[in-house]
């Protein structure tokens, strides 16, 4: 009886200590799973910072979210010295909290801005749209003064094709772009109305020029570095 007391307790301290071997060896696991996903995100940002600060001399810069991120600018203006720094979900907000890193240590001779539809996603008023955008330009021409300055119409939106138009209307858009023109012709600055240029007859992002209703297909990006070739000489 008392043997088998003993081997009873003998098992009972093994399987304690399998249970412990096994708690540690997890706890490494997630540790180690917990570091690989933080030095992942951080490679990630170090590729992001790294971007921004590829300076080319005399380069034309180009401002803005996804429609920006998205556009193979070296494609589309081969042997031209182009700078994509659009960030894909970017609000004025956010570029206006990244002057530094996304204009300004590049030092830009032309500028080619395209920023707001976001705004409109996450519920901003059409004035502090607008109003953004004014400080966007404002603070280039304070700190980069012999920059020039290109502000290009927000693009038009079509929620037949798909969600991810969400709450944007090409009303609100039109709005918008109208008083982006007034102010624009107020400070002697160029506008590209690329609205007119995208839109079908009812006024909508034209079909063939979208992937989802938004953003712009490898035909509508076409028609868009058509436009900007007239500016980029």
């Amino acid at each position: 009886m008392e043997v088998s007391m003993k081997k009873r307790g003998i098992r009972i301290r093994k399987g304690l200590y399998i249970v412990l071997w096994m708690g540690t060896l997890f706890s490494l696991i997630l540790c180690l799973g917990i570091a690989f996903g933080f030095f992942t995100k951080e490679k990630i940002v170090t590729k992001k910072v790294e971007k921004e600060v590829q300076v080319v001399p005399d380069n034309y810069l180009f401002l803005g979210d996804s429609l920006t991120d998205y556009f193979d600018l070296e494609t589309y203006f081969p042997g031209q010295p182009v700078v994509n720094s659009g960030i894909a979900g970017n609000t004025t907000d956010q570029i206006l909290a990244s002057m530094k890193t996304r204009v300004y240590d590049y030092n830009p001779s032309k500028i080619f801005l395209l920023i707001g539809t976001n705004d409109l996603r996450d519920g901003k008023s059409q004035e502090a749209v607008v109003q953004n955008v004014e400080k966007i330009i404002e603070e280039i021409q304070t700190n980069r003064k012999q920059a020039e300055i290109f502000v290009e119409s927000l693009y038009p939106v079509n929620g037949s094709v798909s969600s991810a138009v969400g709450v944007r209307s090409n009303e609100a858009i039109q709005n918008i772009n109208a008083q982006l023109e007034k102010y624009c012709k107020k400070k002697n600055l160029t506008y590209i109305d690329m609205y007119s240029k995208l839109q079908d007859e009812q006024g909508n992002l034209q079909t063939q020029y979208t992937v989802d209703g938004l953003h712009l297909s490898d035909e509508g990006y076409q028609i868009v570095a058509g436009v900007l070739q007239e500016y980029m000489k």
